[in-house]
């Protein structure tokens, strides 16, 4: 049969161990000697203040029961204010300082470019280009536009920069620009300023081109039999010699041509009505 259960006389911890230690037994029944308070122990002398190394640690059991009432409280207080998880925040809920870093670093929107008017020119189209071939790229485009602008048969002022140089200061001023001069071709529709060669290119493309130059007057798309296309003719005072003579005087400068000695064609460009 099974021995009745009694109390082992083995002892588990040398004598060299602690001297507060009372669990002498490995039998489940030391269990509740060891959720106990320890005894106090007596000092021999009342008077001697006892040291910071001889000071009683709490029990095991007393350690347990206090880290268990510390988590029961946190959890509580977690369920009682819950807040939202930082990786969760959407777009409507930003960071208190995520507005206040953000708003020095963001660009201030541009202001729209103004808009360019060419006044005197609602009933045509005025384009500036050049006839020279000094730059291949730049002459390619003033002929690509040109050709594209002459297919709606609407009345064209080309004005080329190489025959006068006023047209130069003349687009500047347009522009809004000193020097240099902006790339060509610059093209101005019923007064409005369009762009160069890319943007009449566009246009022309998805038929907005077409839509602008609706309200236009026709025009014969023939050749001037003055000037042949040449917007320019030469000057009745001086026959382009940009030379006249007078009695009182002698020689003198044309003021009638420009530096070429050649004036707009009257034909393409008659002169404005004089009204009384």
């Amino acid at each position: 049969m099974w021995r009745p259960w009694g109390k082992s006389t083995v002892r588990i911890h040398s004598a060299s161990s602690s001297p507060s230690s009372t669990f002498s037994c490995s039998s489940f029944k030391d269990i509740q000697s060891l959720c106990l308070e320890e005894p106090p122990q007596h000092q021999s002398h009342h008077h001697q203040l006892p040291s910071p190394s001889l000071t009683r640690k709490p029990s095991v059991f007393h350690r347990v029961r206090l880290a268990n009432s510390l988590l029961r409280t946190w959890s509580t207080h977690l369920h009682s204010h819950p807040q939202p998880p930082t990786h969760l925040r959407t777009l409507s809920q930003p960071e208190p300082n995520a507005v206040s870093k953000l708003e020095p670093d963001t660009p201030s929107p541009e202001p729209p470019p103004p808009t360019i008017h060419f006044p005197g020119a609602e009933q045509r189209v005025v384009v500036y280009y050049t006839s020279l071939r000094v730059v291949r790229h730049t002459f390619e485009a003033c002929k690509s536009v040109l050709s594209i602008l002459r297919g709606f048969r609407v009345q064209i002022d080309d004005r080329d920069l190489s025959m006068d140089q006023g047209f130069i200061a003349e687009l500047n001023r347009l522009m809004g620009r000193a020097e240099p001069t902006p790339s060509l071709p610059r093209v101005f529709i019923a007064g409005r300023y369009i762009g160069g060669d890319e943007e009449v290119r566009q246009l022309n493309e998805v038929g907005e081109l077409k839509k602008l130059l609706l309200d236009l007057p026709t025009v014969d798309p023939t050749d001037c039999h003055v000037c042949a296309a040449h917007r320019f003719v030469l000057c009745d005072e001086c026959n382009g010699s940009r030379k006249v003579y007078a009695e009182k005087t002698g020689f003198k400068t044309c003021i009638a041509c420009n530096e070429n000695g050649l004036v707009r064609c009257p034909s393409c460009f008659p002169p404005p009505p004089v009204t009384s």
